[in-house]
């Protein structure tokens, strides 16, 4: 196993863990927290709903059997409104009905007890690369946003973007091929902050520095058009 490699993958990924036998449960977010950004646990389906909807992990791991549901059910709860969030489902059997139920619920894993490290360090690294793979946004010339990782790909090159080139990115992704104005940007990123027009174009400056320059328009007097249809 590669520690290096491995904490690189899931230094980004909230996990929440639940599983009723404490001791297993402890030994499992003890190894996973030298790795991820944040491991959150719990002991009962009750409680990891409530701790599910107030930090949107990034990843589920689940035992079978929660106490008030089963893993799966939990699993089924999740997937009626969220397609995103990775599920890893442990459990001591697997049967054929088990097996349609992971595929029906696009589960990541499942995993057989006992879980050792390398069961968990491969099903995590699937988990890793299914989110990075969701999170790419094409910004055309060759140039691929992570959203996960907050850097822009270009070939080999991984440019990382300040956290304000983050905001002022996306907030133009969801406002493609519309014309944005100062006032816009200033409300909508620095919100009660006063930003001088020359502040925001250096800003965008920078951000071009790493993107296709012309991805961004500049409208004269106004503010900026940001477009990937560019032919040219």
């Amino acid at each position: 196993m590669n520690h290096k490699s491995f904490a690189k993958k899931m230094n980004n990924y909230t996990v929440l863990y639940v599983e009723d036998d404490l001791s297993v449960r402890q030994y499992i977010a003890e190894f996973l927290r030298r790795y991820c950004k944040e491991v959150y646990e719990s002991d009962s389906a009750e409680e990891a709903i409530v701790l599910y909807h107030k930090h949107q992990p990034d990843i589920l791991l689940l035992d079978i059997n929660l106490g008030g549901m089963s893993g799966v059910e939990f699993a089924e709860y999740v997937r009626q409104k969220d397609k995103k969030t990775r599920i890893l489902i442990s459990t001591a059997y697997s049967n054929k009905e088990f097996m349609l139920a992971a595929i029906e619920l696009n589960l990541t894993r499942y995993l057989i007890k006992p879980v050792t490290n390398e069961d968990l360090v491969k099903a995590f690294e699937k988990c890793s690369d299914e989110l990075e793979e969701a999170s790419l946004i094409e910004l055309g010339k060759g140039y691929v946003y992570s959203k996960n990782r907050a850097l822009v790909i270009h070939e080999e090159n991984e440019m990382t973007l300040r956290n304000k080139e983050v905001e002022i990115l996306e907030y133009f992704l969801e406002h493609e091929d519309e014309v944005v104005r100062y006032e816009q940007l200033e409300q909508g990123i620095w919100q009660d902050e006063l930003m001088s027009r020359d502040a925001i174009r250096s800003q965008i400056r920078n951000i071009r520095k790493k993107v296709p320059a012309k991805l961004f328009q500049n409208i004269s007097g106004l503010g900026y058009k940001f477009s990937r249809n560019k032919d040219d």
